[in-house]
């Protein structure tokens, strides 16, 4: 069996014998590197956008919540002070001749 040592020296050596090997890596880890950020900016300009939704959506509710406060403490005065108008009478339905 092969230890992880001997597979790390191996590829160390390798890499010494072939420099083109060790450039393509370094090579290959920029590009990756690069494709990350990219995600990851991406990422973050798509985030912050949600966050401007939802700041707008949470400011909307906010002014439903305020007006509907508003309506009830309205309301609420009107009952406390007596101020309603009395309902319609119920009308029953008189029977047919």
């Amino acid at each position: 069996m092969v230890t992880k040592a001997v597979l790390s020296n191996l590829v160390v050596l390798a890499l010494s014998m072939f420099p083109g090997a060790a450039m393509a890596q370094r090579s290959s880890a920029a590009g990756y590197n690069e494709q990350r950020i990219n995600q990851m900016q991406q990422s973050v300009t798509e985030l912050a956008r949600r966050i401007e939704q939802l700041q707008k959506q949470d400011q909307q509710l906010q002014q439903q919540l305020e007006k509907m406060r508003a309506s009830y403490e309205h309301r609420l005065d009107r009952l406390e002070k007596g101020n309603v108008g009395k309902a319609p009478p119920v009308r029953t339905r008189q029977p047919k001749p």
